[in-house]
């Protein structure tokens, strides 16, 4: 035994053993309490909907999160998960607009676990009178559709919304609307849009803005239809009247003219725009070109079939002797 005492080399193992045995009788018999901190718990706010029916509502507080330092065993405190903390705040209480101190609770799920400091936390909320607006949608379009298609009215439903939050930032919202793409498409176009909001300079006020989270909206989206028509490239033919049978004939004898427009873009229902190969004028009487090498005579346009930016008449000039 003195041969064994007397070797540095094993005096170090056993050393190593007693202070490994020391650790684990401190560790698993005396289980003594350890602090665990837990930083950026986040503040849960509760009580904002009766805040609203007093007609008040919150627009930032002074913090988000607070950090605790937890005490406990350290058998038990490994098992704990730190996710189920819950600290939270309620502002239900809140009378009047200005700037509130309020208390945050923190919910430790854990038994015989403490909270080792500052078991007191508060937080500063900012509030201000609560207040409604209803605006319109405006329907706003990007891209294009098919080659020689149109659109038709465009339908949003809802074609309004709700929205209500503090006072100063309702007021910097003055437009709210929708954005429809057209995207090729020769079909009718039907999406369900995000509503998004904008300010006096017309610039998007986006969601993601914290002034922007404290503003309720009634609907959140809004259902768009947008009819999509073909086009259709017809010409124009000009009609001409007489009194007298024979005179018209010798006006229709190397008749030369020209029209301005000489074609027309057609639209409305495709079955019976498909049918129309050209639209007349009204009978021009060739009295008219006495005095006159220029007349315009009136588009005859079937029911149903409308003629693209409302064109209503063409201009015939008459060319004499060829000219």
């Amino acid at each position: 035994m003195k041969k064994i005492f007397a070797n540095d080399n094993a005096l170090k193992v056993i050393s190593v053993i007693v202070a490994v045995l020391i650790w684990a009788y401190i560790i698993l018999v005396l289980d003594p309490a350890v602090e665990v901190s837990v930083r950026d718990l986040p503040i849960q706010f509760v009580g904002e909907e009766q805040l609203n029916e007093n007609g008040i509502s919150v627009v930032n507080e002074s913090a988000t999160s607070i950090s605790i330092k937890l005490k406990g065993s350290r058998k038990k405190m490994g098992r704990y998960d730190m996710k189920t903390i819950i600290a939270k705040a309620d502002v239900s209480g809140i009378s009047e607009v200005g700037q509130t101190t309020i208390p945050v609770e923190v919910v430790v799920p854990f038994e015989n676990v403490g909270i080792s400091n500052q078991s007191h936390y508060t937080v500063d909320v900012k509030t201000e009178k609560l207040v409604k607006k209803e605006l319109g949608l405006e329907v706003k379009t990007t891209g294009s559709l098919a080659e020689d298609y149109m659109a038709g009215p465009i339908v949003a439903e809802p074609d309004s919304v709700t929205i209500s939050g503090p006072e100063s930032v309702i007021g910097k919202i003055v437009k709210a609307g929708v954005t429809l793409d057209y995207a090729g498409a020769d079909v009718d176009i039907d999406n369900v849009l995000p509503i998004r909001f904008y300010g006096m300079d017309d610039k998007e006020l986006l969601a993601m803005d914290a002034l922007m989270n404290r503003v309720h909206q009634d609907v959140k989206e809004s259902e768009v239809h947008c009819a999509v028509v073909k086009l259709r490239r017809v010409k124009i033919a000009p009609q001409f009247s007489a009194a007298d049978a024979d005179e018209r004939a010798r006006f229709m004898e190397d008749l030369s003219y020209t029209l301005d427009p000489e074609e027309v873009q057609i639209y409305g229902d495709d079955k019976l725009t498909a049918k129309i190969s050209v639209i007349q004028t009204e009978p021009i009487p060739i009295e008219k070109f006495t005095d006159n090498d220029k007349v315009k005579g009136k588009l005859i346009v079937p029911d149903g079939v409308k003629i693209l930016r409302d064109i209503s008449e063409a201009e015939l000039t008459l060319h004499r002797d060829g000219k």
